[in-house]
This record gives C-alpha cells, structure tokens and sequence, in this order.
C-alpha cells in the first residue's frame, strides 16, 4: 500500500495526542532533535537545558496549534517532514498508511492480546468487556480493509 502525505490538521492533531500520551517534553525533544539532526535552523531551539526545552514546547504548540494564520503557516510547512519523522512508528503509520491491512493487523494483534491478558488478569467485567470491544472493533477494520471485504455478515 503507497503512503500518504498526511494533510497538517492531521500531523498537528496526532501531535496532541502524542503530547496527551507521553507529554510535551518527550513530543518536543524529539521533534527538536530530528529537526536539528536534519539540518535545523532558527524554528526550534537546540536543547541543552531545561529552559530550551521549554523554549521549543511553547513554539511546537503555538506553531502547531495556529497553523492556519499567516505566521505559523511558512512554520508548520518546514517541521511538517520533521515532525513525521519524530513520531513515534505506530502513530506514524496511521497517518501515513491508515488502510493498510499490515498496519491494522498489527494494531488487531495488539488489541487483542490485550482483551485475552484483561480476561487472564481477572479485571472487573467492564474492563473486560471495554477491551473485548476495542479488539472486535480492530478486527472489523482489518476485515474491512482485505480486498472483497464489505459489509457482509460473518
């Protein structure tokens, strides 16, 4: 399956959930880090300290946050390869491949070894059924996925 380029509403929203994830720090390190290690520039701050990285947060945010106003727009269009490359490999592939059966296999596997370790576990009902849902939901979007796969029943 050809990857896509992803449009940058879509970067800066996995951006966030990354961010919600994982924290800004981490986001911004690393984002900061390929930009540098590709060349880098003024746009982020090389981070030798704990101000620089709190330097490079707040332009990441304002950046990605406001990329549709004429400032940020030049901004986000120079990070946006950057960016990709930052990201960590599964939140990558959604972007770029979010149909591919091998991606989706991968995260259906995920999803259901975690609904089988839930159940093993002893969770309360509702946490089972909760992950018990989230790997049906996967394998039905890797089914749909599969050539001559449509809406039809089991």
């Amino acid at each position: 399956m050809m990857k896509i380029i992803p449009p940058i509403e879509a970067i800066a929203t996995e951006l966030e959930q990354w961010a919600l994830d994982d924290g800004w720090k981490t986001v911004a390190l690393a984002v900061a880090k390929h930009y540098h290690a590709q060349g880098g520039g003024e746009i982020l701050p090389v981070i030798d300290s704990e101000r620089e990285l709190n330097n490079a947060i707040q332009r990441l945010k304002r950046i990605f946050r406001k990329f549709k106003g004429p400032r940020y727009a030049p901004l986000v269009n120079s990070l946006k390869v950057v960016t990709m490359a930052a990201l960590p490999p599964e939140r990558r592939a959604r972007l770029e491949s979010p149909g591919d059966p091998v991606f989706l296999a991968t995260i259906a596997a995920r999803e259901g070894i975690q609904a089988v370790n839930t159940v093993h576990l002893g969770a309360l009902p509702a946490s089972a059924l909760k992950e018990i849902d989230g790997a049906i939901a996967a394998f039905t979007a890797l089914k749909m996925s599969l050539p001559g796969c449509g809406l039809e029943v089991f």
